[in-house]
């Protein structure tokens, strides 16, 4: 074996060079075994900012500029320049801006068991003068994952450092170790063997999908149960098993120190750590590979996961409004609770009023911010006196309106900004008397709204009234000024323009959030690219786009529909109504051709700028066109949906590294893509009632002529939903087709009765409302089921179960917890 030791390794620097040209070249080199002790490699630290430059010229192009104090890595010297290394950039650096430092690397080797031969210490570092962590004893086995010189990374017990290979040999002994029970899926049929090995015997074979307990693990197999049988699988035939189930909209407060992470487990550390009393909102429940029962919660605009244990159920409550005085400077929250977001500090002695609680937090709105304050630092005010007693629940006095004021009512007064020049009129209408002109960008105050959104101002001595159609908040106003004065951002980069960003940094940035069990997105980056690049789209916005869309590929639609961004799903109705994609591939291409045929065609009507941009809303809720662009003016309803996008894409790459800056745009059009084939399918037994009159026909896609027309009030069976939004409907023993309800407001249309979707990984269907009742069936998630129904058309229900029909005919029932009503409304 050719063994080289540190000398050699530097006499031989130029002859790797040249090595690496030759393989370049595809020349064939003779293959080099063995392995050198820790080899000195020469590094040099930058003094000041240094342009890394093409070639060794200051008239060469600058490829990038190294800060002061970063190491650079010495491959060259070409006169006073040396060719380095640096990120993932190589080119040459003036030598007077660089000192030489010295480094001894490590090496990651593939995962390696050794045994101890004698008591070893583990050292902080790879030398004798590392500070000891620990002994191992003698013959125990060590998990290695580094080398440095004649040093071994390992991992013993829960401490990882370094020891001495003097005292390890290398081990082919797999030793079986027990583990917490942890459950696992099934990705393929596998066998189940005698003893962890393809040599066991095979015991039986597990079909792909079921679920087992593995109680142990050796090497890469786990020993699980499946049936009366105990035995060995291999790992790359399973997967962790999570359950997600959708859930009502539930509130949960935080009855300790809770810890909110960005997975339900604790296999990444604490994104968050949160004191007690603060509260929550979930949608989602999860029981994990382990058995722990985790909570998705919404904190900062982002969703992570509480341990059930940390955490408690809390109701909400309304009542009758009540005026509160701030016994002390007091803050308002924008959620239930300390650790979220300060909005606004209330003054001592300030009044508030309130008609909605959470435990001992009370929701008001001061000075245009609504949000949560701690009522213990409030006294109530009583309705006869207006003076303060303490905090109670006995109902205030309401502000009656003066009889010279219209129809409206008095609130707390707060400062709004004119977001064009706006009529001051004697009344809240534009056919009142005009008073004068208020200026654009003016801050007005007022304290009384009408009913129909006109507020009451007073300007230049006048007091009238200003619609509300043209008032901003001020910190929408302060939030247009800050986006405006940064203009070199991703909110306004056109993305047209080819973007730099790997499939790497695109698949570890969801790798943070999501896996591959719980993600289509996962590992997606190569897709989105070649998406992006075929159809002239910034690659870096588009997987910033699906992540924000699908919360990293785990959302209901993007797992049971391949979509992504949420196309076709209506606030309505978004499950039915998101369009279904025959892969997650199909989908990202298909999004890609059709922004850049829309939102980034200056020849459509959608296109308001080929960048992000903003939507700025009036006091009322409404857009004011005038102050929205780019993307956001049409394609969200969210004002703050580019600017969500904009931080995705931040953290897959920074903006100052993107290279699409320097890119021209790609304005080729392609044309907008046709629905892709594809259905939902409703069981047969779906019954709707028809709200209005419906237009039938014979065949789908033709409506040359009306085949029938269902009317008003009458039933019918709602059979299919198809991607170009036809349904198939049977009415009067006949099969039609209509594309005449529109499933952004389905209801104006039509009611279903009895359809239902499955919101949990399987669900048993049992032979009465009791988990006692026999199991007769399953379901699985995303799937739709009939619920049977009375003379009335209402389901039969009992004690929270609902009494279901499966498509074989079969009669049971199903816990109404994991079924979600579709097309309800």
């Amino acid at each position: 074996m050719l063994r080289l030791g540190v000398k050699q390794l530097r006499v031989v620097g130029l002859s790797l060079f040249l090595l690496f040209g030759m393989l370049a070249s595809g020349m064939a080199v003779p293959a080099i075994s063995g392995e050198a002790d820790a080899a000195t490699v020469t590094t040099y630290t930058t003094t000041a900012n240094l342009n890394l430059r093409k070639s060794a010229s200051t008239s060469s192009a600058i490829l990038l500029t190294i800060p002061k104090g970063k190491k650079i890595t010495y491959i060259s010297t070409s006169g006073s320049w040396y060719k380095v290394k640096y990120s993932s950039k190589t080119g040459f650096v003036s030598s007077k801006y660089v000192k030489k430092t010295t480094t001894t690397t490590s090496t990651s080797i593939a995962a390696t068991k050794f045994k101890t031969t004698a008591n070893v210490n583990m050292r902080s570092k790879a030398s004798t003068s590392g500070k000891i962590l620990m002994t191992i004893p003698k013959g125990k086995i060590v998990t290695a994952t580094a080398k440095s010189g004649s040093w071994y990374k390992v991992k013993y017990s829960s401490k990882t450092g370094w020891v001495s290979s003097k005292y390890v040999k290398k081990t082919t002994t797999t030793t079986s170790t027990s583990i917490a029970a942890t459950k696992f899926k099934t990705t393929a049929n596998v066998n189940i063997r005698s003893k962890a090995s393809t040599s066991g015997k095979v015991l039986t074979t597990i079909p792909k999908g079921k679920v087992v307990t593995a109680t142990a693990k050796s090497g890469s197999w786990y020993k699980v149960k499946y049936g009366s049988k105990t035995g060995w699988v291999k790992n790359t035939y399973v997967k962790e098993y999570y359950q997600y189930t959708s859930t009502n909209k539930t509130l949960y407060k935080t009855t300790k120190k809770a810890s909110l992470r960005s997975t339900p487990d604790t296999k990444k550390a604490t994104v968050y750590s949160i004191p007690a009393d603060n509260a929550f909102e979930s949608t989602q429940r999860v029981v994990n590979s382990k058995g722990e029962t985790w909570y998705r919660v919404s904190y900062k605009g982002k969703n992570y996961f509480v341990k059930s244990t940390e955490v408690t159920k809390v109701t909400a409550s309304s009542f009758k409004k009540l005026t509160y005085k701030a016994k002390v400077n007091a803050t308002l929250y924008s959620f239930a609770g300390a650790k979220h977001t300060s909005l606004i500090t209330i003054p001592k002695g300030a009044s508030i009023t309130t008609t909605y609680k959470i435990g001992n937090w009370y929701k008001t709105t001061y000075k245009g911010k609504t949000g949560y304050v701690l009522i213990n630092n409030f006294s109530k005010v009583t309705a006869s006196t207006g003076a303060a007693t303490g905090s109670g629940t006995t109902s205030g006095s309401t502000t009656t309106k003066p009889s010279d004021l219209p129809n409206g009512t008095a609130i707390t007064k707060v400062n709004y900004v004119t977001a064009s020049n706006l009529n001051l009129r004697a009344s809240d209408t534009t056919s009142a008397t005009l008073l004068t002109s208020i200026p654009a960008g003016t801050t007005v105050s007022t304290a009384y709204k009408t009913s129909n959104g006109w507020f009451q101002v007073t300007y230049n001595g006048k007091t009238g009234f200003a619609s509300g159609n043209y008032l901003i908040t001020e910190a929408n106003a302060a939030k247009i000024k800050s986006y405006e004065s940064n203009q070199s951002s991703y909110l306004f980069m056109d993305l047209r323009k080819k973007s730099s960003v790997t499939a790497a940094q695109i698949n570890a940035y969801i790798a943070k959030s999501a896996t591959s069990s719980n993600s289509v997105l996962h590992g997606e980056g190569a897709t989105i690219i070649a998406a992006a690049e075929k159809h002239g789209v910034n690659a870096l916005y588009l997987a910033a786009h699906a992540i924000h869309e699908s919360n990293y590929g785990k959302s209901t639609i993007s797992m049971a529909k391949n979509n992504l961004f949420g196309f076709g799903a209506y606030d309505l109705a978004p499950f039915v109504g998101a369009v279904k994609f025959s892969t997650v591939k199909s989908n990202i291409e298909y999004i890609a051709q059709e922004m850049k045929a829309t939102y980034l065609n200056p020849g459509n009507w959608k296109y308001k700028g080929a960048y992000l941009g903003y939507t700025v809303k009036n006091v009322n809720g409404g857009r004011i066109d005038s102050l929205s662009k780019g993307m956001n003016f049409y394609y969200a309803s969210d004002s703050n949906w580019g600017n969500a996008i904009a931080k995705h894409m931040s953290g897959m790459l920074s903006y100052s590294n993107e290279g699409a800056k320097s890119q021209t745009a790609n304005t080729t059009v392609p044309s907008r893509p046709s629905y892709p084939n594809g259905k939902d399918v409703f069981p047969a037994g779906t019954i709707a009632v028809s709200n209005a009159s419906i237009n039938l026909y014979s065949t789908k896609g033709s409506t040359s002529t009306v085949a029938a027309t269902i009317s008003k009030g009458a039933t019918f069976n709602l059979l299919e939903k198809w991607n170009d939004y036809w349904l198939t409907i049977k009415y009067n023993g006949k099969t039609y087709y209509t594309n005449k309800v529109s499933l952004s407001s389905y209801h104006n249309y039509m009611t279903v009765k009895n359809l239902a979707r499955v919101t949990a990984t399987s669900l048993n269907v049992r032979s009465s409302a009791s988990t006692a009742g026999s199991v007769v069936g399953i379901l699985y998630n995303y799937e739709y089921v009939e619920l049977v129904v009375d003379a009335n058309h209402k389901p039969v229900t009992s004690n929270g179960w609902y009494q279901v029909k499966l498509n074989d005919g079969t009669i049971g029932w199903c816990s109404g917890t994991y079924l979600y009503r579709e097309l309800n409304k």
